[in-house]
């Protein structure tokens, strides 16, 4: 068993015992055991109860959330199933009522003084936030309300990306980001003969995916480490996602897509999120100055911004496109496993992982499923996915651990 095996509260007894043989054979004096024992003790015991208060501090936020939630849906239940009794101007009196003051308590829950309850305030803040989207959307029925443009998607992801940043909660930011992605599909949806979230042409988040991990790494510059994590995980999953949806669909059959040109707006959103992130990546290079453009990691980079534009290219043609997609997830994952090595990120190295380890899968189902009696397919699928999740979590652990200590 090596030392990092022995539980703390083993090591402590053993250190007391031995002080304790010192100090009985004469070896130390009374005033040199009680030194040590508070320079060696006294630390652990310190460390164990911070890492307790964490834990405990962690089930509190969770506690809280989930009540959070369970109010708001309470909440919204009642008003769904007494919305006809309203009159309009006591529909809109409600809903404005009931988002001010989770708001305004929030707000004042998380300031320092004798009410300072920070993990409340920011659940009710959240609550706040979900409540601001449900006003906008019942306002539009209220009034009948049509757009050809998802104004209010729009409106949402900003107010909660205003609040999230005001208050620095991490959450909200969660439900901005989400706002941002739902808003965009509807965006070009609605510009190009589809509705609400569009799916049918997965193609146009993949230039959106670039955008949020620019936006990560220069928040990763300006040392806000929290927040470049959320903002990298969705921009991860968003560009796996897709290009996962991609490489399993022929879009032009199965969706009957239309090939006409899109509109001008379309190719501008389909197109404008890269040069979006090649400014911020630019930004954050020249303003960073930890690497040079020459450096691996730098130039991994660059061939992943051109690839993304190639695919988002390519995807828009008429013919299919699953095998060119099959390699670009591989090489998305791989160069992310890469850059999560390079660049010490535990988020990136865990999510392209996971997502390379769904791509060798799902090509495991595609050309074994017909050709292996079904017995023997998920035998050997089960074997292969504990084997190289074994494999890959010791893999993992090295590199958190070298993490770890390069930061230290």
């Amino acid at each position: 068993m090596s030392d990092t095996d022995v539980p703390p509260a083993t090591k402590e007894g053993v250190l007391r015992e031995q002080l304790a043989a010192w100090r009985a054979q004469g070896l130390i004096s009374a005033a040199q055991h009680d030194q040590l024992l508070a320079s060696v003790i006294a630390p652990a015991a310190s460390q164990r109860a911070v890492g307790h208060e964490r834990k405990l501090g962690r089930g509190v936020t969770i506690l809280i959330n989930l009540g959070a939630i369970v109010l708001g849906a309470g909440l919204l239940t009642f008003f769904a199933s007494n919305w006809i009794e309203f009159e309009r101007a006591a529909k809109i009196a409600s809903l404005f009522a009931l988002t001010l003051f989770f708001y305004a308590a929030g707000f004042e829950l998380t300031q320092p003084g004798r009410l300072s309850f920070p993990k409340l305030g920011t659940a009710l803040i959240f609550l706040g936030c979900v409540m601001f989207g449900v006003d906008i959307v019942l306002l539009a029925l209220i009034y009948d309300l049509t757009a050809e443009h998802a104004w209010s998607l729009l409106m949402n992801w900003v107010v909660w990306l205003a609040v999230a940043y005001l208050v620095r909660s991490r959450l909200v930011l969660a439900l901005g980001l989400i706002g941002v992605v739902v808003w965009f599909g509807a965006e070009v949806g609605y510009c190009w003969g589809g509705y609400w979230l569009y799916l049918g042409r997965p193609y146009h988040f993949i230039g959106l995916a670039a955008c949020l991990l620019a936006v990560a790494g220069a928040h990763a510059w300006r040392g806000q480490r929290a927040f470049a994590t959320s903002w990298a995980l969705v921009g991860l999953l968003v560009l796996y996602l897709s290009t996962l949806m991609l490489s399993i669909f022929d879009l032009q059959t199965n969706l009957k897509l239309d090939p006409a040109a899109p509109p001008v707006l379309v190719r501008l959103l389909l197109y404008g999120p890269f040069v979006f992130a090649a400014a911020g990546l630019a930004i954050v290079h020249f303003g960073w100055r930890r690497s040079r453009l020459t450096d691996r990691p730098v130039l991994v980079v660059f061939a992943l911004m051109i690839v993304m534009m190639l695919a988002a290219g390519i995807a828009s043609t008429p013919d299919s496109r699953e095998l060119w997609f099959i390699l670009v997830l591989t090489l998305l994952t791989s160069a992310g496993i890469y850059l999560g090595i390079a660049w010490e990120s535990a988020v990136l190295l865990n999510t392209s992982l996971v997502f390379f380890a769904i791509n060798l899968y799902t090509r495991f189902y595609e050309y074994f499923w017909d050709a292996m009696p079904k017995s023997l397919f998920f035998i050997v699928g089960g074997a292969a996915l504990i084997l190289g999740g074994i494999w890959v979590e010791r893999f993992r652990r090295r590199l958190v651990r070298q993490f770890g200590a390069s930061t230290a």
